[in-house]
């Protein structure tokens, strides 16, 4: 079995954005909304990398790191949203800084 599914979770902006590159995601309406959708996406066998905005997984870091340490994927990187600073990296820099490897 492969792993090949990328999902954004995050704000409106956010998860328009990705879209445009074909990564699908949601926006959670609230803390309960994003542990269900956390679940969902570590129950999914395909699910390879969660890109979650910094501010929506500030709502329940407890959660994401009880779901990471059960097992090693899906990987969970957090990204800025867009109100966030990225001035010396561009967004695919930020990412395969923080998992290691070039998207």
């Amino acid at each position: 079995m492969s792993r090949e599914r990328i999902c954004v979770i995050g704000t409106r902006e956010t998860v328009l954005g990705f879209s445009l590159l074909g990564i699908k995601g949601d926006t959670p309406t609230d803390r309960d909304d994003l542990v269900r959708l956390l679940q969902r996406c570590f129950t999914d066998p395909q699910m390879a990398l969660i890109l979650i905005e910094d501010r929506i997984g500030a709502q329940a870091p407890d959660v994401v790191g009880e779901l990471q340490g059960r097992k090693d994927f899906p990987l969970v990187v957090e990204i800025p949203g867009p109100r966030g600073a990225l001035a010396k990296e561009s967004l695919k820099d930020y990412i395969a800084g923080a998992i290691g490897i070039r998207l």
